[in-house]
């Protein structure tokens, strides 16, 4: 009988460290996919000038995220090619993350390991309220930029029937702005649109007009998300 009652205990605990273990999987989520960009322009200043590819990797596990993300130059300019790391935790509309940037150059060896060659940024941000959809987010380079410097950005998005749209202001200093001092240098708005292609398959795409005050430089991105 004790025999019974042990063996019947263990598959209870077998069972229940199974049922416990595919709850904690089901938890997480890996998402993957492909941006094709006619330009790729940063918070107002340009990367490229030429379409890009950016392809990305993330993994989600309730409110933390981890991803891996770059953009290549299809031109081949040694300055149009990107990879980023980056790690958020989300708590109701409160994101805070880090994100880390390294900028290979195509046929010369990265130095990846080196930490020199990269540049490390702390990212706070609040995603909006139903009431109130304003979005703000502040960043800030922590180590490999003697200068500590920071990027600000407030955006409103709203629909018009079937497309969404996002009105956006941004700020920077030190690299982001010509002389250095805190200057606007990113406004504009996006348009994004969800195209049906098949019952099964959609098609996301976007274009943003950008303005750069601070370099004088307009732009019109158009981004086709697969």
């Amino acid at each position: 009988m004790k025999i019974i009652n042990k063996t019947v205990l263990i598959l209870i605990t077998i069972l229940s460290m199974t049922t416990i273990i595919a709850q904690e999987k089901s938890k997480a989520e890996i998402d993957l996919g492909v941006d094709f960009a006619s330009r790729y322009v940063w918070r107002g200043l340009e990367f490229s000038d030429s379409p890009a590819i950016q392809p990305y990797v993330e993994l989600k596990y309730g409110n933390f995220t981890l991803g891996v993300w770059a953009s290549y130059e299809t031109g081949g300019q040694v300055v149009g090619q990107e990879f980023d790391v980056y790690v958020s935790y989300k708590l109701g509309p409160i994101s805070v993350g880090f994100i880390d940037y390294t900028f290979p150059v195509d046929g010369f060896s990265d130095g990846h390991f080196q930490i020199k060659n990269h540049i490390g940024e702390a990212i706070f941000s609040f995603d909006g309220l139903d009431k109130f959809p304003l979005t703000a987010m502040l960043g800030m380079n922590v180590y490999n930029d003697d200068t500590n410097s920071i990027y600000t950005e407030v955006g409103y998005p709203f629909k018009i029937g079937e497309t969404a749209l996002n009105v956006f202001i941004g700020a920077g200093n030190k690299i982001y702005s010509i002389h250095g001092n805190y200057a606007i240098t990113n406004f504009g708005f996006t348009a994004t649109k969800e195209i049906k292609i098949t019952d099964s398959f959609n098609l996301n795409m976007s274009a943003s007009t950008i303005f750069n005050p601070n370099t004088e430089d307009a732009y019109l991105v158009l981004v086709i998300s697969l």
